[in-house]
């Protein structure tokens, strides 16, 4: 059995009746636990963290010599060779036109610092009244007041709503499996670009930017948009000058198969707010990258960016982004992750046979799957059987961590796991994680219909 901490732990922890298995070391695709039991690394940690894997000597190594040199120092008086290194790296990285970033803590702040750019923008334009926001509902972006308000994962921003102000607008979310029964995929897609254009004539001066994930994370389970639908919501914005963030938090370096996922539809936002994989996990790090284009703006009116935090720019994050960035590219992850990613969506569509499997989705190694209660209807589950978090349990038992949550109907019901392990997966770990994951799924409904 595994080993557990104590139930009276000082650690503040969202279920104090749950008693956590404790974790040693990790090395590659593995995390091992107290009594040296292996639990293969499904969902990145929480979540699509991990892309060079655990234990990684070289980053361990840049890490601590970075720190014995210098770690932090005033960014208000100095600038740094391996800040410097590091952000040249990070544009060539970038899609084309790119070349200015800023890195901070995580990606919270880098949706929040993202906002906070597109409202500058937009007051250096002389449009003080363009203080709103374009969220999508079921959609994640970070944990602060601001970033749950902007975002519209109603299970995690229901609690705090009384502390946001109601400003920003929110619209529905691409999900084609969810889409209307007998409806295509074309006449879906014009349907809400038409809800896009109908909000914009309806706030056209109010309006500073959009933000969304090219593929909708733990929300949704990896869900895609259909093939026209950021490029034709593109042109609604730009004509009106709205600012498009794209949430890269999960999507970015090379999860989806390509460096950014917004690089698989055609088109680019003007700022990608950046973290989790940026640094594997081996140091709190996020980034914003903006197009040359907004950048020249802020530039040009003459004030600097009006934000700041303390962990910005340090050489410390920047040693490990650069030690990671050497692996993603030095071991080609990024095509791995398209080529053993499609390998895992091939076996992860086997379960389509269960008669709770209703959908598999996502790309590279970003991929969701969907339970239902009915294949044909696509009714969910009953919500009272917390059925993804059943098979999180259980695939725990197996050996596998995964990451189980709900909401693709209604905003709150529906459940749907998201699977984001390290871009240095192999062939035969993908048959091992969709083995551990059948027998998760049966013993959970064992356990509901008992």
């Amino acid at each position: 059995m595994p080993s557990y901490r104590t139930l009276n732990s000082q650690l503040i922890v969202a279920d104090y009746a749950r008693a956590y298995p404790q974790i040693v070391r990790g090395e590659g695709v593995y995390l091992y636990d107290a009594q040296g039991r292996r639990y293969l690394d499904a969902s990145g940690c929480t979540a699509a963290v991990t892309h060079i894997g655990h234990g990684d000597e070289a980053v361990a190594q840049a890490l601590a010599e970075q720190a014995k040199t210098l770690a932090v120092h005033p960014t208000h008086l100095f600038h740094s060779p391996v800040v410097e290194a590091y952000f040249e790296r990070l544009c060539a990285f970038a899609p084309e036109g790119f070349s200015r970033a800023w890195t901070i803590s995580g990606g919270t702040e880098a949706v929040e610092n993202s906002l906070k750019l597109a409202y500058q923008y937009q007051r250096a334009k002389g449009r003080q009244q363009r203080t709103r926001f374009v969220g999508r509902w079921d959609s994640y972006h970070g944990n602060s007041v601001t970033a749950l308000d902007v975002g519209g994962m109603v299970g995690r921003r229901s609690f705090y709503t009384a502390l946001m102000p109601h400003q920003h607008l929110h619209l529905r979310a691409c999900n084609p499996y969810r889409r209307s029964e007998g409806q295509s995929l074309q006449d879906y897609e014009d349907e809400l670009v038409t809800e896009f254009a109908d909000l914009v004539e309806s706030h056209p001066d109010e309006i500073a930017a959009f933000v969304a994930e090219p593929f909708v994370g733990s929300a949704l389970g990896a869900v895609g948009p259909t093939e026209g639908y950021f490029a034709r919501i593109a042109e609604i914005f730009r004509a009106h000058d709205i600012l498009m963030i794209a949430d890269e938090v999960m999507t970015g370096f090379g999860r989806t198969g390509k460096n950014f996922g917004c690089e698989h539809f055609g088109t680019h936002a003007d700022v990608l707010a950046c973290a989790k994989g940026i640094s594997g996990g081996y140091l709190p790090l996020g980034a914003m990258l903006v197009r040359d284009e907004v950048a020249a703006v802020l530039r040009d009116s003459g004030d600097p960016f009006f934000s700041g935090q303390t962990y910005a720019c340090i050489p410390l994050a920047a040693a490990v982004g650069l030690a990671v960035l050497d692996r993603i590219e030095g071991d080609h992850l990024v095509q791995r992750a398209g080529e053993v990613g499609g390998y895992l969506k091939e076996k992860l569509s086997s379960l389509l046979d269960h008669p709770h499997v209703g959908d598999v989705r996502g790309e590279g190694l970003f991929l969701g799957v969907e339970f239902v209660a009915d294949k044909e209807s696509r009714e969910p589950l009953d919500a009272s059987w917390h059925f993804s978090k059943k098979v999180e349990a259980a695939a725990l038992q197996h050996g596998l961590v995964t990451l189980g949550a709900r909401g693709t109907v209604e905003h709150i019901r529906g459940d749907h796991m998201l699977f984001a392990p390290p871009l240095t997966l192999t062939y035969d770990h993908a048959d091992e994680l969709v083995a551990a994951l059948r027998l998760s799924i049966d013993d959970a409904l064992r356990v509901c219909t008992s």
